[in-house]
């Protein structure tokens, strides 16, 4: 692994966020000396393995890769797995990956608001998309904002109070990382050199900039109305 520090356009601070954060992984997936394996992941029609990473693929690209981009890039709190969400998940629904704890529970309940998420390991994004439908099938009384990730494609998905998802024209937003990590998880290569200048190139932030929370807060004033200055 390299150990250089990363200079970086210091004016663009989610850029540089993303870029910490896969350096994060990338390091993460080095230390547990599944390089190779991963290369075949982002290159190839592999899937990422749990016998390589001694660790259900899902839970690894939580902790190491998705849960970190929406803290420290998107700037949002999560609670994994909650049992109990505002309002209250239906019952026999299932339960998310996770839920966005930014909006105080008491504010989302008085809304009608669930912001919540779908994880899968990487290119097993469908699978997300068909959970959600299921999710948003199950309950129309709230409106619903929904963030769809396998840790390479991101997708934001709206769903006004009342409405099928079949009407809507759902991803809302959508970004991905995959060529971005193409570029980072040369750091753990001997024979290329790291160039952290290309993930800058690579990154487009304007489309991530989306799933940030400020943005997301003025997505729901728009799409449904909320009043999110007390949020």
């Amino acid at each position: 692994m390299s150990d250089r520090s990363t200079t970086f356009d210091d004016h663009d601070p989610l850029a540089y966020s993303i870029l910490q954060v896969l350096e994060d992984f990338i390091d993460e997936v080095g230390s547990r000396e599944c390089t190779a394996h991963f290369d075949k992941v982002v290159d190839g029609k592999y899937f990422l393995k749990g016998k390589h990473l001694i660790q259900k693929p899902e839970r690894f690209t939580e902790e190491h890769l998705v849960f970190p981009m929406l803290r420290r890039a998107f700037g949002y709190s999560l609670r994994p797995q909650p049992m109990q969400y505002a309002p209250r998940w239906p019952r026999g629904g299932g339960v998310p990956d996770f839920c966005i704890t930014s909006i105080p529970i008491a504010a989302a309940m008085e809304s009608d608001l669930r912001f919540f998420g779908e994880v899968k390991p990487p290119k097993k994004i469908e699978n997300a998309r068909n959970d959600m439908v299921n999710y948003l099938d199950s309950d129309l009384d709230v409106h619903a904002v929904a963030i769809l990730t396998d840790g390479f494609e991101w997708e934001i998905w709206i769903r006004p109070k009342g409405e099928s998802v079949d009407d809507l024209d759902n991803p809302y937003a959508k970004a991905s990382l995959r060529d971005s990590l193409k570029t980072v998880r040369t750091r753990n290569m001997k024979t290329a050199p790291y160039q952290p200048h290309r993930v800058r190139n690579n990154i487009d932030t304007d489309i991530f900039s989306d799933f940030m929370l400020d943005a997301v807060l003025e997505t729901i004033e728009t799409e449904f109305g909320v009043d999110t200055t007390a949020f």
